[in-house]
């Protein structure tokens, strides 16, 4: 653990519980207690006294300086969040929501101080969610503010699950919703994190993989050849990894190992569309491509055609290359280069 921070607040167990490198427990008097033995007093600010976000954060900035950190702590209105989040100030919902960013410490929770039965991250992103976080991000870098409607339609979901996969967001202070007359628009308020939690529940491998050989060249030719034999198949794959990155400019001085690619096939039979795109069944160091079943379409969303030497393959979109690039061999230098690609919006 990082550090220790002991509260006394109603909703917090008595028990010791760890959130994410932070040790939390009911007591007095608030401090935060760091592993070196650093030891900063927490002054705690009621919400419920206040009228405004903007209130808030102005006693927050009051409240703080040296040795000592401020965390806004009781009922904080989901429409405060994002502003709360924005302006750096921490702040725990009675409902366990959490957004931390103290000095070494940064927390994003949904049981903040609570028991839980079972490990799960804090945005759940179960039953197209993923897709829906995706698709906002991906919005989002190309300077849209999308609909609930229109974030549904090109993640392929329903509305609900689209409404229910942003007010998760909104909860955490995430993302800010706007109405213009009819139109209610969803603005994402801090990429990085929403990034960071969609490559946590969504990053490469999924629950189903295949691995396999196909012959070629070199991998970028594999790579051509898997997403020609796809089409003819009526298969859906999108090259990711360090071979996809590379089709956007983001090279490693060795070649990548081996071909990932994401697949939607009919029925969801991932063996069935390996053999329809000539996959060898080999193992261990003789495969050369790893397949893995896109069920909710986050792999070959937004995916497009591009051009390594010459020859095109199906490509994920950048944000999705940036997610799956965590799980390479040195992955988080490969996906420090492709952020930039996709602040660009390339």
């Amino acid at each position: 653990m990082v550090a220790e921070l002991t509260i006394d607040l109603p909703w917090i167990d008595r028990s010791s519980r760890a959130v994410e490198g932070l040790d939390v427990r009911r007591g007095r008097p608030a401090r935060l207690t760091y592993d070196d033995g650093i030891v900063l007093e927490v002054r705690v600010i009621d919400p419920g006294v206040h009228a405004s976000a903007a209130d808030v954060i102005e006693e927050a900035r009051r409240a703080g300086g040296p040795g000592r950190v401020v965390l806004v702590a009781g009922a904080v209105p989901p429409a405060w969040r994002a502003a709360l989040r924005d302006a750096g100030v921490s702040f725990v919902d009675v409902s366990g929501v959490a957004a931390v960013d103290w000095p070494r410490i940064q927390v994003d929770a949904r049981r903040f101080g609570r028991s839980v039965r079972r490990h799960r991250p804090p945005l759940p992103l179960q039953k197209g969610h993923g897709a829906v976080v995706q698709e906002l991000l991906v919005q989002a870098f190309d300077g849209v503010q999308p609909s609930i409607g229109e974030l549904a339609s090109g993640a392929g979901v329903s509305v609900p699950t689209a409404s229910k996969a942003v007010s998760q967001l909104t909860d955490h202070g995430l993302v800010v919703k706007h109405r213009v007359g009819a139109r209610l628009s969803i603005e994402v308020v801090d990429r990085v994190t929403v990034a960071r939690r969609l490559a946590d529940g969504t990053g490469w491998p999924g629950a189903e993989t295949v691995a396999g050989y196909a012959w070629g060249r070199t991998v970028f030719d594999v790579a051509a050849r898997l997403s020609e034999a796809a089409d003819r198949a009526g298969v859906e794959v999108a090259v990711t990894g360090r071979v996809g990155a590379a089709h956007l400019g983001v090279l490693g001085t060795s070649s990548p190992p081996e071909v990932r690619a994401w697949v939607r096939a009919p029925g969801g039979d991932l063996a069935g569309a390996a053999e329809d795109l000539g996959l060898e069944p080999v193992s261990g160091e003789d495969a050369n491509v790893v397949l893995s079943r896109d069920r909710w379409g986050v792999g070959v969303g937004r995916r497009r055609t591009l051009a390594f030497d010459g020859r095109p393959a199906w490509v994920a979109h950048p944000v999705r290359l940036w997610c799956d690039l965590h799980a390479e061999r040195r992955g988080s230098e490969y996906a420090a280069q492709m952020w930039s690609v996709v602040s660009r919006g390339r």
